[in-house]
């Protein structure tokens, strides 16, 4: 699962079918357990500092940590590590599926699309589950959280233009302490 060249990356559609043929290929659950645990192996390992209870994935059984940040071109990157390897696994997918990928690409998975990567393994399946559809749902809440973060860093960049400084001139109104004095009338 790594990072192929610009020119032939293929979409989060393309990732989340690959991925989903790749599991249905694997009858056995220790199989995808297996397989799971090679993709935990690849992850690389998120710092020490990141591992903070604000990077927290919460309702998982394990620990998981995510960072999410945007990229100047408006690419979502992601970091994230967990204390459990069928985890680390699981998160790994992940991370290839939607590092690098666009916000909206990201938001429009759902657990549905995932559901190939099931391991299937009787008790602690369905808390598997949960982890892995809480760390994809944090991943897209915080893709949402950048993509907002994002516009408000535009918007004051369009409203830092409007601003007059001490050291330019304009003609009409010039600003002058706290107030606004006209040009032709309080001076």
């Amino acid at each position: 699962m790594e990072e192929a060249p610009l020119e032939e990356r293929l979409s989060v559609v393309d990732k989340v079918h690959s991925l989903s043929l790749e599991f249905r290929s694997l009858s056995e659950p220790i199989d995808r357990v297996k397989r799971l645990l090679h993709y935990a192996s690849i992850l690389s390992p998120l710092c020490e500092s990141a591992r903070v209870q604000e990077n927290r994935v919460l309702g998982c059984t394990t620990q998981v940590w995510l960072e999410a940040r945007m990229d100047n071109r408006g690419s979502m990157k992601f970091s994230v590590d967990s204390d459990s390897e069928i985890t680390k696994g699981f998160c790994s997918c992940l991370m290839w599926v939607f590092d690098g990928a666009e916000p909206e690409e990201i938001l429009s998975v759902t657990a549905e699309d995932l559901g190939d990567m099931n391991v299937g393994l009787p008790k602690k399946g369905r808390s598997r589950v949960n982890t892995w559809h809480n760390v994809l749902f944090s991943m897209q809440n915080r893709t949402k959280d950048c993509v907002q973060e994002r516009k408000r860093a535009l918007s004051l960049e369009d409203l830092h233009s409007l601003v007059i400084r001490p050291h330019e001139h304009v003609a009409g109104p010039s600003a002058n302490g706290s107030y606004l004095e006209s040009e032709v009338g309080l001076k």
